[in-house]
């Protein structure tokens, strides 16, 4: 097996690692803008100020990450993302709107938890300014996961709000698993060649689907069908595990 070098530069680069890590760099970025925008715009469901406190620290942190992306983007010559990932966020809405305390709550534990897991995979990138961002985001977040696990094991304690928390984890499981890409695409195979990742998106979605399963015993909740997630506009890959 080839060793894997170490990139810091644009220059060090070929168009074929070059155009890899823009879309990887991109695709972050836009991440924390979307979920920036949709958590600040949820603010007037927060019933507490202590909660809306978290919530607004949890906006600002990802506002945060995502200038980083920025400032990478601009160091790679790669655009303004600021603009494309406005526009991107404007005219795709990655994420919907968020309609209740408790959605806010499993959109926070599930797609910030994926968010955790599709970085995992970048801690050791062979693009060395990229594992840098991924330190301070993943030692950020980890504070997003908790909070959303806590005002939907609160709510899952109440008969009458289970049923409703099933229907806005199934929702949300399916907005997450997009953030780990298509598996088994020539991008990913290149990037693990290329030492940016180590393993293929279904690899890595199967390992976040099986970190939820503790927390869902506790709830009370069960994973929805495959034939559900592509009605809420996911596929799955073939051989995982949703039992």
């Amino acid at each position: 097996m080839p060793q894997i070098r170490t990139v810091r530069t644009r220059a060090e680069m070929d168009q074929t690692y070059f155009d890899l890590v823009r879309h990887m760099v991109f695709s972050q970025g836009y991440r924390e803008l979307a979920a920036a925008t949709v958590f600040a715009k949820a603010l007037d469901l927060v019933p507490t100020l202590a909660f809306k406190k978290k919530v607004m620290q949890h906006v600002e942190e990802e506002m945060e990450h995502f200038e980083e992306c920025c400032r990478l983007y601009a160091k790679l010559d790669a655009g303004d993302l600021d603009e494309l990932a406005t526009r991107h966020v404007r005219e795709n809405a990655p994420i919907p709107p968020i309609e209740s305390f408790l959605e806010l709550g499993v959109a926070q534990l599930l797609y910030d938890r994926a968010s955790a897991f599709q970085l995992r995979e970048y801690e050791n990138s062979s693009f060395d300014p990229y594992c840098r961002i991924v330190g301070k985001i993943l030692e950020e977040e980890e504070g997003h996961e908790s909070f959303g696990a806590e005002i939907l094991i609160q709510a899952c304690r109440d008969p009458d709000q289970r049923a409703q928390a099933q229907e806005l984890f199934n929702k949300w499981l399916a907005v997450s698993l997009r953030s780990f890409g298509r598996p088994g695409t020539e991008r990913n195979r290149h990037a693990i060649a290329l030492g940016l990742k180590t393993r293929d998106s279904a690899a890595v979605s199967q390992e976040y689907l099986d970190s939820l399963r503790s927390a869902m015993r506790v709830c009370g909740l069960a994973f929805p069908s495959r034939e559900e997630l592509r009605r809420l506009g996911t596929e799955t890959a073939p051989d995982v595990d949703l039992s």
